[in-house]
């Protein structure tokens, strides 16, 4: 099979440094657990999806920023080992680069205690005035939402793809930025802080009263769903063995970006997108499980 022209999408948002540790079980109650493996990798929603863009045969440009500290220059430089590029990002004199502790259980199920530097300069005065030729869609999580708002504005006129990563937030920034996405992808507990229930009919239709684009929710073991002329359309998850759901989702999102750059309906997109999350956590380290296209094209092929 030939493979799809290269395209181009560009990721906004922010960059962290995750420090995993695999124990048996997360525990009940304050004590010392003795961790069975760790490793230290880069992280956060956009740069994880623009790693994966890049995994998967896309050319994958991040903008963000991190503190100007050993930490944010280790960051950037992990994601630019990648192929990513990553010439738009800022390192910020006096801020810190975000830090999480991650624990993922015998299950691989997560636990995160994330550190952001609230002080980090905002500004997006510093990013270029336009978009970069050639692009094929954009990507924007919500942890930096003011150059989130900023790009989608730019990208609006265009007519291109912008997916906007609905994670969780302690602010209104999904319901800020909702607007000007075209496909608004929310993960299930986002979605259910906006709309007030874990319906997902009604949930989605709450979402979809705030913006003309599409509307999806990532739901884990349970697949993707989203709405199509007002009714629920469905894709049940791959069954794999896990290891580590961590990044699932932010893969998803990047993988999801990339097939609609190569112009794929919502329903192929959302099965590349799950197909990418679900081999992602059949290997342990985050952002290290990521797959290349070949692993993901044959590991779909095998599943038909």
């Amino acid at each position: 099979m030939a493979s799809p022209p290269v395209r181009n999408v560009l990721c906004v948002g922010i960059a962290v440094l995750d420090n995993m540790f695999s124990v048996e079980a997360v525990p009940a109650e304050p004590t010392k657990t003795f961790a069975q493996n760790f490793c230290q990798v880069g992280g956060g929603p956009a740069s994880n999806g623009a790693v994966t863009i890049a995994r998967l045969g896309g050319h994958a440009r991040f903008w963000g920023r991190v503190g100007d500290d050993a930490l944010g220059h280790q960051v950037n430089a992990e994601i630019g080992s990648y192929g990513v590029d990553v010439s738009t990002v800022r390192h910020v004199p006096g801020g810190r680069t975000g830090v999480s502790a991650v624990i993922v259980d015998k299950n691989g199920e997560r636990q995160i205690f994330a550190f952001a530097d609230r002080t980090l300069d905002q500004s997006t005065d510093w990013l270029p005035r336009v978009l970069p030729d050639g692009l094929d869609a954009v990507l924007c999580d919500v942890r930096w939402a003011k150059a989130s708002a900023y790009v989608m504005a730019l990208a609006k006129p265009r007519g291109l793809p912008v997916v906007l990563d609905a994670d969780l937030t302690i602010d209104d920034a999904v319901e800020r930025l909702i607007g000007n996405s075209t496909h608004a992808v929310f993960s299930a507990p986002a979605l259910r802080k906006l709309s007030g229930t874990d319906a997902i009919e009604a949930g989605l239709k709450a979402a979809q009263a705030l913006t003309d684009g599409s509307v999806s929710v990532t739901l884990g073991s349970d697949g993707f769903a989203w709405l199509e002329n007002g009714a629920v359309k469905r894709i049940p998850a791959y069954r794999v063995e896990v290891v580590d759901t961590l990044a699932a989702g932010d893969v998803f999102h990047g993988a999801f970006a990339l097939a609609l750059a190569e112009r794929r309906p919502i329903g192929e997109a959302g099965r590349f997108a799950s197909a990418a999350a679900a081999l992602k956590c059949t290997r342990w380290g985050g952002r290290l499980g990521i797959p290349t296209r070949a692993e993901l094209d044959r590991f779909m092929a095998e599943a038909a």
